[in-house]
């Protein structure tokens, strides 16, 4: 079954991405949702501008929201959604808006439909909660939703549930024309060229390059990666990397 929502009318085209969870604060889990949105917000065109990881503490994350709210195009969240005590984003969230926090009657439903109505404890009622006029996400990968409210895209931490979510949702944020990325091999140090490279990149300040070393010391090596969504820009600037490149080779 496609959970596929109506694209906007404008899509999202500059967004932040805020984590919430003490288990990434303390490295108990390592962040892979931050990445993964990064890489399917790039192939559709939508400008990843800001990462905020937050712990599970209540005021810390509705401020965190009210700025990037306001900040930014969207804000895509990722934890805190499940049905223990520290799962408190759907209420910062409502809070962050100044609105309650409901029962959603279809998800209960669903739920019920589900588990059994004697199986829906207090804890799973929970996972129906979404803030006063927030749509719910739903996706392939679990009975419980998401939410969506204002300019805020509310996710699970899990990240396969988390990936199903966004693909949901993701012609909010595709622009039509995905940016394009190439990398040119650079076995020199940086300091060897960082001056010709910053010349080609004043010559192209709609396009991004970035120099990315693998291993430094006697044999270097690394990428120079050219960016953007002009592809004869990038053509051209892949080629006067290239050239500067052969150039420095001793």
């Amino acid at each position: 079954m496609s959970y596929a929502y109506t694209p906007l009318a404008q899509p999202h085209q500059n967004i932040a991405i805020l984590i919430i969870g003490n288990e990434v604060l303390s490295g108990r889990t390592r962040e892979a949702n931050a990445w993964f949105a990064a890489q399917k917000l790039f192939e559709v065109g939508c400008k990843l501008s800001e990462v905020a990881i937050v712990p599970d503490i209540h005021d810390v994350i509705v401020a965190t929201l009210q700025r990037l709210h306001q900040q930014y195009d969207a804000v895509i969240t990722s934890g805190g959604i499940g049905p223990t005590h520290d799962d408190i984003t759907m209420q910062s969230v409502a809070d962050a808006f100044g609105v309650p926090l409901l029962e959603h009657t279809d998800t209960i439903q669903l739920m019920m439909d589900y588990y059994g109505e004697d199986a829906l404890t207090p804890s799973r009622r929970r996972m129906a909660r979404l803030p006063q006029g927030a749509k719910p996400i739903i996706c392939e990968q679990s009975i419980c939703p998401g939410a969506w409210i204002n300019n805020i895209y509310v996710f699970a931490g899990v990240p396969h549930i988390f990936a199903s979510q966004l693909e949901s949702v993701l012609d909010h944020f595709n622009t039509g024309q995905g940016f394009i990325r190439q990398e040119v091999e650079a076995n020199l140090p940086e300091s060897s060229f960082a001056q010709e490279l910053a010349t080609i990149q004043a010559q192209y300040p709609d396009i991004e390059i970035g120099s990315y070393p693998g291993k430094c010391g006697r044999q270097p090596t690394g990428k120079i990666c050219i960016s953007g969504i002009n592809t004869a820009q990038i053509t051209e600037a892949v080629q006067k990397v290239q050239n500067m490149l052969k150039a420095k080779q001793p």
